[in-house]
């Protein structure tokens, strides 16, 4: 109780240093600005492509309206900014052909006649249960929830500074701006850039990642001159929230059949917070958590996988047309280059699917279900696309960037074995989704394949992730599963499991359920707010304002190396102290021998000599080449220069032992900036 005190008066002081901070508000303003844009975009797309019903509540026009907008925003703007070598492209020529096919039956028909679903409202009809009243305090309720979500991730990630220095941000945020800057300024899908290396021999020229919400913050970076931390914090990651959250909750109404608000409410909530209870354990125990913190490693890929399902729900009362097929096509296949591990999930629940019904009409022989008028041009639209954006991403260097393979980390280790087995244990609410199986498999059998195809999944997601347990980012094939399909998915169970608990005159069971979910998702709450602080400044010195500012004064080209720890680093590409390059354009050079830090967190116990695997292809290795490796300074010195390094950056942690004959350049705060002569 006193840590969860701490932490939430922590919280408040660093809320009091956003409120005060004009940047703050100015982002804030953007993301209105950029979100109602995007909302106006794709609102309209979804309705003329008879996905979006113009009667449908504004939760699900939200959802809906504000997921589209921001793939199509952000595909399209990473293909032409690109010059066509994004992943993104063959998916932006997707949407291109749909936006031709939509303006060309604009031109031959009335404004009145979009392509609607045999159920839809008449154009401009408003729900008589939903008045104009409640729709305009349902977008203010939006953008409420904006505001709300950027201060939250301002007073726990991306603190503003204060009395003249500026928190230095944990070095993924920094890491994911500092990507978002480098899109915007040279529009190359790299993990590598914030290196300050050009080229890394071994490395692939462009990365398969989850380029989509940083593409996003491209656009509000390049558009608005926001600070890259700004741009993902305030911006983007709020906007692709609440699309998320909105989404969730209207696939909980169409896969229940019902138009209730409570249950709208509960899935848009569920979203955020549902994740198995963190029990004592492992490093990974305690891991998981819902979309509040899930976003900022899944992104874009959430809304994507969440707009399939909508349309999944949605299956039967779509009217097919090319418009439908080629737009609904297209977000299926940006889930690849959206995010390529949620992309392999999705394979592997799709494909479970398909397996275990073709092994139900072969051993049970009985007819596979038919395939819905709608859905033939949107699987062959779909699979066209899928094909040209993985040989485009070929054709364009795109290669996948690891953690490297850990030879010390065994495989399904103990670490491993208590980690999933404590998830299990504290999985709750979210064993919703065998038992909502067991008990609507008959009954509703569209969300019978749904729970089945999430347990498979989920399933292979651990197994892959035990499997590679060397390779520290595989925890993602786990987590990302539970973030982005499990907890969507026991939503709709769990409601389900509700109404026919009520139904049935279970009133107890229906309560304890009630109280079940209750308890999960405010410690949900607590965990997601504990992880984001987990993932802001810690013990990282803080840097004078003044001094950032005469670093962004550099030239545009600067590059400052600083002496490094070796236990500190965790890769030339993603350094401690990336916050610099996030702020100021300027990235950052690790000199030190790189060793292995990720052996502890998987379980296991490295010696301090073994050399980190994501070390291999560092330039700097031929500096440091082990642990004892002490290289003279005029080495050093010609080791920078040779790569265009003419700066230095030291602090009281770091101080300059690289090149001693330096020539101070500006200082403060114990900091300096020095020009290698």
């Amino acid at each position: 109780m006193t840590s969860t005190l701490a932490n939430l008066q922590l919280v408040g002081v660093e809320l009091t240093a956003a409120l005060v901070d004009g940047r703050v508000w100015f982002a804030i303003f953007t993301a209105l600005l950029f979100g109602g844009v995007c909302l106006a975009l794709g609102t309209w797309v979804a309705r003329r492509v008879g996905l979006l019903e113009p009667g449908a509540p504004v939760g699900e026009m939200i959802g809906v309206g504000l997921g589209s907008g921001l793939l199509i925003v952000a595909v399209s703007w990473a293909a032409v900014f690109s010059g066509g070598r994004s992943a993104f492209t063959p998916v932006a020529i997707g949407f291109a052909i749909t936006g031709v096919i939509v303006l060309r039956r604009r031109i031959r028909r009335s404004p009145q006649g979009p392509l609607l679903s045999a159920s839809a409202s008449l154009p401009g009809r408003v729900d008589p249960g939903h008045p104009r009243w409640s729709n305009v305090l349902a977008l203010l309720a939006g953008a409420g929830f904006v505001v709300l979500a950027g201060l939250l991730y301002g007073s726990t990630m991306a603190p503003s500074p204060r009395d003249g220095v500026q928190p230095v941000e944990f070095m993924d945020e920094a890491y994911y701006s500092a990507l978002g800057a480098d899109l915007a300024r040279t529009g190359t899908e790299t993990i590598y850039s914030p290196s300050g290396f050009a080229e890394i021999p071994g490395l692939p020229a462009q990365t398969w990642y989850h380029w989509g919400e940083l593409w996003l913050a491209a656009i509000a970076i390049a558009l608005f001159g926001l600070d890259p931390i700004l741009a993902r914090h305030y911006v983007v990651l709020p906007l692709v929230l609440l699309a998320a959250a909105a989404l969730t909750g209207t696939i909980v109404r169409r896969l229940t059949g019902t138009s209730s608000r409570r249950a709208f409410l509960f899935g848009a909530v569920a979203s955020l917070f549902l994740a198995p209870i963190p029990l004592p354990g492992p490093f990974f125990s305690s891991w998981a958590t819902g979309l509040v913190f899930g976003i900022t490693s899944y992104g874009l890929a959430a809304v994507v996988v969440l707009l399939i399902l909508y349309v999944v729900a949605r299956h039967r009362s779509l009217a097919p047309s090319p418009a439908l097929s080629v737009f609904s096509g297209s977000v299926i296949a940006s889930i690849l280059p959206a995010h390529i591990v949620i992309a392999l999930l999705a394979v592997v629940g799709t494909a479970s699917v398909l397996i275990l019904q073709s092994f139900r009409a072969l051993v049970g022989r009985v007819s596979l279900p038919g395939l819905p008028r709608a859905w033939s041009g949107t699987l062959i639209v779909a699979g066209l696309l899928l094909s040209a954006t993985a040989g485009w991403g070929i054709l364009t260097g795109h290669g996948i960037g690891t953690s490297g393979l850990s030879s010390d980390v065994l495989p399904f280790n103990d670490s491993w074995r208590e980690s999933v087995g404590s998830i299990l244990l504290g999985s709750g609410a979210l064993l919703a989704i065998p038992v909502g199986w067991l008990v609507f498999r008959k009954k509703a059998v569209l969300q019978g394949w749904i729970f089945i195809g999430a347990m498979a999944l989920l399933g292979a997601g651990a197994l892959a992730w035990g499997a590679r347990l060397g390779d520290f980012t595989m925890f993602h094939v786990f987590f990302g599963g539970i973030a982005v399909f499990a907890t969507p998915v026991a939503a709709v169970a769990l409601w389900m499991l509700l109404r026919n608990l009520r139904r049935t005159g279970r009133l107890r069971l229906a309560a304890a359920l009630v109280i079940l979910c209750g308890v999960q998702l405010e410690v949900g709450v607590l965990a997601g707010i504990f992880r984001m602080q987990q993932f802001g400044p810690h013990d990282y010195q803080p840097i004078s304002v003044s001094l950032l500012a005469a670093i962004e004064q550099l030239p545009p080209n600067a590059k400052l190396a600083y002496a490094c720890a070796p236990s500190e680093e965790v890769a030339i590409w993603d350094p401690r102290l990336v916050s610099i390059d996030a702020h100021t354009g300027r990235p950052v050079v690790p000199m030190c021998f790189e060793a292995e830090t990720f052996g502890a967190l998987n379980g296991t116990q490295t010696p301090p000599a073994s050399q980190s695997p994501l070390f291999q292809e560092a330039p700097q290795r031929t500096l440091y080449p082990t642990l004892a490796a002490q290289p003279s300074p005029a080495s050093v010195a010609a080791f920078l220069k040779q790569d265009g390094i003419d700066y230095i950056y030291a602090d009281s942690v770091h101080p300059n032992s690289l090149v001693p004959g330096a020539v101070l350049l500006d200082s403060a705060g114990g900091a300096q900036v020095l020009r290698i002569p």
